[in-house]
């Protein structure tokens, strides 16, 4: 069966439990808001979805282990497949909670601001 990708979606929407603070320091102490973020897809084609999609699981991949951390590996012009995978399917970690992660495997405590900014500082400089 081939799916026309011009198909226009009709009656889909998408409903989510969220918290969402106003800035970082806000979402530290704990300030909050829970929202359910409802999303409607109708107008769009199939297209259109599968392009935010993909959009979306080429970030992870280049943020992820197997992008920008695996570049010395990578071959110039090569093809590389990855299996897209459902949402939650495997565990979802935070960005701040992966650096503080990675910190404390490279021997670096997050308690220690100077050498937390220091690593930080380290990381981003190799990217």
């Amino acid at each position: 069966m081939k799916t026309d990708m011009n198909m226009t979606i009709e009656g889909i929407t998408l409903s989510e439990l969220r918290t969402v603070s106003p800035d970082e320091d806000a979402k530290k102490e704990g300030i909050k808001k829970t929202i359910t973020l409802r999303i409607k897809y109708d107008g769009l084609t199939l297209k259109d979805v599968f392009a935010k999609a993909f959009k979306s699981d080429v970030v992870s991949w280049q943020n992820g282990g197997a992008g920008r951390k695996n570049y010395d590996n990578i071959v110039d012009k090569s093809v590389i497949e990855i299996s897209a995978k459902a949402p939650g399917a495997g565990p979802q970690e935070n960005p701040m909670d992966a650096m503080i992660r990675e910190a404390r495997a490279a021997g670096v405590d997050p308690k220690d601001e100077k050498a937390f900014a220091a690593y930080i500082i380290a990381e981003m400089k190799k990217r």
